[in-house]
């Protein structure tokens, strides 16, 4: 593979690896200036000399402010906000060729067993609060408060190749043989939401401009789920409180609390070495790495940093509702510390997936129509949930 022929082999190259995953890592580098030792044990990637992605930079540099009036701070606010509404209101004719919700839709989808996938929700983690069943059996729910979130993109399953972010291969990529299934097997595409307004001013041009397209204000959150195409939505939607009913199970995926550097009796909860008898700077080491001088295999428990990992939560059920302020009760615990975002989506296990057959959710997310008469109460309560302003009533 020689260096003209690099750029035109990473435009192919997701399709490549999902015919013949083994062949791209036997790539010959082309004559450079490293010698013939050198090249016969290192492997050329096709995408070594093509540029870095353009990462977006989300907030713009720090302002001082310690010349301006309370009024003229406040003057320059609403003259942002205006400018804003204008360019939003000069661009309505691109922003009605990327927003076809300008318009109505005609009919909404219907839920298709084993093949729908709803949008998920972008929540804000706010603590845990102790609840009780009217048994009288304690239970710890996450309260995660939906923020206004709207729809910025939808990028159909045959249209992830030229993803920008995907593009670029990932090191945990290079190790494995096959590329991931819902990357190969076309059947999801990207849905884009932003979450939680902010003023334009504390963001880049480049990062305003996301939005733009869809007619939306910038966003401090931009989160993508995996959505099936009979369960896209158009951008600009709105998603709400209501996406999830009372007794849904959910998946929540956020990111651990960051522990920084910790060693092995912290982070893999070893014993470490003796008290007494000898030891000498051996009490939180973790021993030997490998025995007989053998080589050290990938997976060895050893120091390095602890938690700001992405995990997920499975199927935990949607115990309460507060429409007040906007609060979901999510049973168990979740990952992540306080105030911190994390993704809520419709739970990937059988089990619920059955149950979403027998009781379909709103598709593709809940709109107005579907409310009840009357609206919904201030806090919607599980069955077995007991509410704070009832008694206890256990059986004799």
């Amino acid at each position: 593979v020689s260096a003209a022929s690099a750029p035109a082999l990473s435009s192919q190259l997701i399709v490549a690896m999902a015919t013949a995953p083994h062949t791209w890592l036997r790539l010959v580098p082309s004559c450079r200036s490293y010698s013939k030792a050198t090249r016969l044990h290192k492997i050329d990637y096709p995408w070594k000399d093509e540029p870095k992605p353009h990462w977006v930079r989300q907030f713009e540099a720090r302002r001082v402010d310690a010349d301006l009036t309370p009024e003229n701070r406040d003057w320059l606010r609403q003259w942002r906000l205006q400018r804003v509404r204008d360019a939003v209101a000069s661009s309505s004719e691109a922003a009605a060729a990327a927003s076809p919700l300008k318009e109505p839709p005609a009919a909404r989808p219907l839920w298709t067993p084993r093949v729908s996938q709803r949008c998920g929700l972008v929540g804000i983690k706010l603590g845990i609060l102790p609840m009780w069943y009217r048994n009288g059996q304690k239970v710890h729910t996450t309260v995660v408060q939906i923020p206004d979130q709207r729809v910025l993109r939808w990028v159909p399953p045959e249209d992830l190749g030229n993803y920008a972010s995907l593009r670029e291969m990932r090191p945990y990529r290079l190790n494995q043989s096959l590329l991931p299934r819902w990357l190969t097997q076309q059947r999801w595409g990207l849905q884009l939401v932003g979450a939680v307004p902010a003023d334009p001013a504390n963001f880049t041009a480049q990062w305003c401009g996301i939005f733009k397209a869809a007619g939306l204000p910038p966003m401090r959150k931009i989160s993508r789920f995996l959505v099936s195409p009979d369960a896209a939505l158009q951008p600009g939607a709105c998603l709400g409180l209501h996406h999830f009913r009372v007794g849904d199970c959910v998946d929540v995926v956020a990111r651990t609390v960051n522990r920084g550097f910790q060693g092995v009796m912290e982070r893999h909860l070893m014993e470490g070495g003796p008290a007494a008898h000898g030891s000498t700077k051996f009490h939180r080491k973790m021993g030997s790495a490998a025995g007989g001088g053998g080589p050290i295999y990938r997976g060895k428990r050893m120091p390095g940093v602890m938690g700001n990992r992405f995990r997920a939560a499975r199927s935990l059920p949607v115990l309460r509702v507060n429409t007040k302020h906007r609060l979901l009760f999510i049973k168990g615990f979740t990952p992540g510390p306080p105030h911190s975002y994390c993704q809520i989506m419709d739970s990937w296990m059988l089990d619920v997936r059955r149950s979403l057959d027998a009781n379909p959710p709103p598709m593709p997310t809940y709109f107005a129509e579907d409310a009840p008469e009357g609206g919904y109460p201030e806090d919607v309560y599980h069955p077995d949930l007991l509410p704070y302003d009832q008694p206890l009533e256990l059986p004799d």
